[in-house]
């Protein structure tokens, strides 16, 4: 970790918050009559946990100059995020999504209404470089560059910029079928995780946009060798996870939890990793992912809310039972 403790920031973050509207399980959006409000984005999710672990977090995107957008910066600062540097446009809307959670056999379903939304629209131009690169860390994913080409060019700013002035940079994949196929993903995405510090994908991925099969320590190997990352680590859902840091092998079970919403958990978990590498720990990064996964499982809403204390709890095997 070459930079300063001087930094403002342990991270920063890019991309997009929108609003999740729902209908709990064993209801259908077609019959709904009332809808569970959330705000929720991959990026502001990870800086969500980190805030509530004591991180000193900031999230950059594009929101629109109205109730709607004042709503997700007060939400978010609430949450102990920065907001200094969002981009505010007026005559811009809020993306949303739409959420039927099922069980089995029905899977759940989601519905996006994010097109031409203020984060869709940011350009290299209304980013506060110097704050965004402020940190120990910057944390990107795969699902900005999907939203439109002005999009995809501030990402690439974004790793340019970060490479030239030796900020890590972490790569969450992320990958979003109803934004981009996997072609145009897999094409995008290669060149911007060359030589980062931190590359995340889970299995699925891995084999869709890149084209790796077999069994899953082969395919960490070609993720390592497709991005000459410092760090990989390649997601298992109920198996875990395992990666590789700086070559040496890593491997991390998933904590049972009863699960109540799904949404969010893959970004708690990236929390979690990035906590551990804050401390100078992969192996503990991974540990504390998959705590704050489960967690994250067994509580409504993308952005979890979380201390350390919780967090600490769950590792210690003393999640539960009734604190009086």
């Amino acid at each position: 970790m070459a930079n300063s403790p001087a930094t403002r920031f342990d991270l920063t973050t890019l991309g997009e918050i929108m609003l999740r509207y729902s209908v709990p399980a064993g209801q259908r959006l077609e019959e709904m009559q009332q809808l569970e409000a959330h705000p929720g984005g991959a990026e502001g999710n990870v800086c969500s946990a980190l805030a509530g672990l004591g991180r000193r977090c900031a999230w950059v995107g594009g929101l629109p100059d109205n109730p709607l957008g004042k709503m997700i910066v007060r939400r978010l600062r609430a949450a102990g995020i920065d907001t200094a540097a969002v981009v505010l446009a007026r005559e811009a809307r809020l993306g949303t999504y739409y959420v039927e959670f099922a069980t089995p056999p029905r899977p759940i379903q989601v519905i996006y209404d994010r097109a031409n939304s203020a984060a869709a629209n940011m350009t290299p131009a209304e980013i506060n470089w110097a704050y965004l690169l402020d940190a120990r860390i910057i944390h990107l994913t795969g699902i900005t560059p999907a939203l439109s080409e002005s999009c995809r060019q501030v990402v690439r700013e974004v790793v340019e910029r970060a490479k030239m002035a030796q900020v890590p940079i972490s790569f969450d994949v992320n990958y979003r079928s109803k934004l981009w196929s996997e072609a145009e993903a897999a094409e995008t995405l290669r060149p911007l995780i060359q030589g980062i510090e931190l590359f995340i994908c889970g299995r699925s991925d891995a084999q869709s946009l890149f084209g790796f099969k077999g069994e899953d320590r082969q395919v960490l190997d070609a993720l390592q060798s497709l991005t000459q990352a410092r760090r990989v680590v390649l997601t298992l859902g109920d198996a875990g996870a395992i990666a590789l840091d700086e070559g040496r092998f890593l491997q991390q079970s998933a904590i049972p939890a009863q699960v109540i919403d799904r949404l969010g958990a893959g970004d708690a978990f990236a929390s979690g990793l990035l906590d551990g590498w804050l401390d100078g720990s992969l192996a503990e990064g991974l540990r504390r992912g998959a705590a704050l996964a489960a967690l994250a499982l067994a509580q409504h809403g993308d952005m979890l809310v979380v201390s350390r204390a919780e967090m600490n709890a769950v590792l210690a095997s003393a999640g539960g039972g009734i604190i009086r």
